[in-house]
């Protein structure tokens, strides 16, 4: 009886292991080369180098060629939000208000019927700013400049992908 029971949960969760993703699959990166420059403060940079292929930007943040932390970006599916990270648990994270030229674009009549208003594609991080000033490594906090850098616009380069969003 009990050599039964086991045989048909076996045959229950075989297909099931079979469709499940594997660790290899889970940790898939791609290259991606992008950038996003301050713009009050272009020697703040955000650099993206790889992708998880399915919504994940990776990359660091940098000041004055010095990495001061990895920087995550992506875009949730469904709605479709896009957040930032420093990556790990209780990191600092926040919102990704995406621009086009000076119009926020969630908030743009006729977006999602594909009106986009034209001009550059610029993003605020929401709680970078204070993510600097609060975080671990205090040496930035007496760096006006950075700070102002968290707070302020960042225009993406040649080559990112559109933020712009579906619609």
């Amino acid at each position: 009886m009990l050599h039964g029971v086991k045989t048909l949960i076996a045959a229950l969760l075989a297909p099931l292991l079979l469709t499940a993703p594997s660790t290899s699959q889970a940790q898939q990166s791609y290259p991606y080369s992008c950038e996003w420059v301050s713009e009050v403060t272009p020697n703040a940079v955000i650099r993206f180098s790889n992708t998880n292929g399915v919504g994940t930007y990776n990359g660091a943040l940098l000041y004055k060629g010095k990495r001061l932390m990895a920087f995550q970006e992506g875009q949730s599916q469904g709605y479709g939000s896009n957040w930032w990270s420093s990556g790990g648990e209780d990191a600092p994270s926040g919102a990704v208000l995406v621009f086009s030229g000076n119009q926020v674009i969630r908030g743009t009549p006729g977006f999602w019927g594909g009106n986009r208003p034209p001009g550059a594609q610029r993003v605020l991080l929401v709680g970078l700013g204070s993510a600097l000033y609060y975080g671990r490594d205090q040496r930035w906090r007496n760096e006006q400049a950075l700070i102002t850098a968290g707070e302020g616009f960042w225009r993406s380069s040649p080559g990112c992908r559109s933020l712009l969003g579906r619609g």
